[in-house]
């Protein structure tokens, strides 16, 4: 461990100096700084009290590297570390619950890895009724959380914990009220840190659009190609090419043996090697997401989007689906490919309008309104005004914006008898308002019609 100690205090000098703008995601609150060490007697003293055991490898990272930032801008007092810092020991446990919080470290900690969000749900769902009193939802969220000590927060109410007690003693686990707590893959809290620095230094989170710290398996390309290999579960397979995704650089000789995977691959990992090649070298990716289609729609259209170029090559798929999708989020990805893959994209949405999915209706008049002859399609909108669902409506004044017709007045009018007495921040309203205001009408010209 003391060697690691060291490469941890070598390595956070470094990321100080490689990281000066604080382009990494928090950096700019903890600034790299690290306070003094706590002392070995504090640590027992907390211990005691809370009738608890630390990790020691979290023991000696406040008493050998240091605990909490001297610096007054710093969230909380955090010291360097993932996002906004590490906590002072024992501040931030009111993070979780508020009131006397304390109690439930010792607690035994009932989170695990492999927990399903069924089972996260049926956990939660007493903490979210109405009128629930504070002590009832103590009650929920107390032993929910217990055994667990919040380490920092990742913004967007989400925190950072260090597990207490039970098989995963010692392991990092991130907790967010409306998901299931997600377990960082590193064994004790060193490992993560340590990783965290690695990251730095190799440009990974310095980098434009770097992921967020943790959520996927860590190391390198070389080593995450090797893993893969030498796994025999399919879950673990996926894990380890989840993380080498985002890997910023991967070799030319993992991508061809990446290529030559693919064909004997399970269905999963076939479609998260396809994943990798479509990012690192999208043109040898089409002839396996031209294969892929008919397995997975979603996914190939997914590819496209994000990684793809020429979008105009795929114009007959997108004629043979027009009609057969019946998946919001399927249409929502065809929707942009077709809008990027030509100008005159408005009759592969045209279908979607029928559609008796109110989701893909919604998609489909707001991606029409994007059209630049989008006034051809005034009898399309002036229909979707008419619909039940009330996004659609909102979606189709929307896109009525700037168009001409005679007949707007009178669908106009349906619109404002359909939502008159509606509450003032409707957003149909608002928007029927900027509509008439167009024409120099107002509402009060629509009651008198």
């Amino acid at each position: 461990m003391d060697i690691q100690l060291k490469r941890i205090k070598e390595k956070l000098a470094q990321s100080k100096i490689l990281d000066g703008e604080f382009a990494v995601f928090g950096a700019d609150s903890h600034g790299y700084e690290i306070g003094d060490c706590a002392t070995i007697e504090a640590v027992q003293a907390f211990e005691q009290k809370n009738n608890i055991k630390l990790p020691e490898a979290y023991v000696a990272f406040v008493t050998q590297i240091g605990n909490g930032n001297p610096d007054e801008e710093a969230y909380m007092g955090s010291a360097a570390g993932p996002y906004y810092g590490i906590y002072p020991l024992g501040d931030g446990i009111e993070d979780l619950l508020a009131g006397d919080a304390k109690r439930y470290l010792s607690y035994p900690c009932l989170l695990h890895p492999d927990m399903t969000e069924e089972t996260w749900q049926a956990l939660t769902s007493g903490m979210y009724e109405e009128d629930l009193s504070d002590e009832a939802y103590e009650a929920i969220v107390g032993p929910l959380f217990g055994g667990l000590l919040p380490l920092g927060t990742q913004g967007c109410a989400i925190t950072t914990c260090l597990v207490l007690n039970g098989p995963y003693w010692g392991r990092i686990v991130y907790l967010n009220d409306d998901y299931k707590p997600v377990f960082a893959y590193e064994t004790h809290f060193l490992d993560w840190y340590e990783r965290w620095l690695d990251e730095i230094i190799s440009g990974e989170l310095v980098a434009e659009h770097a992921g967020w710290f943790g959520y996927k398996r860590g190391g390198t390309a070389a080593f995450l190609w090797s893993a893969f290999q030498n796994s025999t579960e399919e879950k673990e397979q996926v894990e380890y090419l989840e993380g080498l995704i985002s890997k910023k650089d991967i070799q030319e000789e993992i991508i061809q043996a990446l290529i030559e995977t693919i064909p004997q691959a399970t269905t999963a990992v076939r479609q998260q090697l396809i994943s990798i090649l479509a990012k690192v070298d999208y043109s040898k990716s089409l002839s396996f997401l031209e294969e892929e289609v008919k397995e997975n729609l979603l996914f190939v259209l997914q590819q496209i989007h994000w990684y793809g170029s020429n979008e105009a090559d795929w114009i007959p798929l997108l004629e043979v689906y027009k009609n057969q999708i019946e998946e919001e989020e399927t249409y929502r990805f065809f929707t942009y490919i077709a809008q990027k893959a030509t100008t005159d994209f408005a009759h592969l949405l045209l279908p979607g309008l029928l559609s008796p999915l109110s989701a893909i209706r919604s998609q489909a008049v707001y991606s029409l309104g994007k059209a630049t002859d989008k006034q051809q399609y005034a009898t399309a909108f002036m229909t979707a005004l008419k619909d039940e669902e009330d996004q659609v409506v909102l979606y189709a004044l929307q896109a009525l914006g700037g168009v001409e017709d005679d007949r707007l007045i009178q669908a106009y009018q349906t619109v404002y008898h359909k939502y008159k007495d509606s509450d003032e921040d409707n957003y149909i309203m608002i928007n029927l308002n900027h509509r008439l205001k167009e024409k120099n009408l107002t509402v009060e010209d629509l009651k008198i019609k």
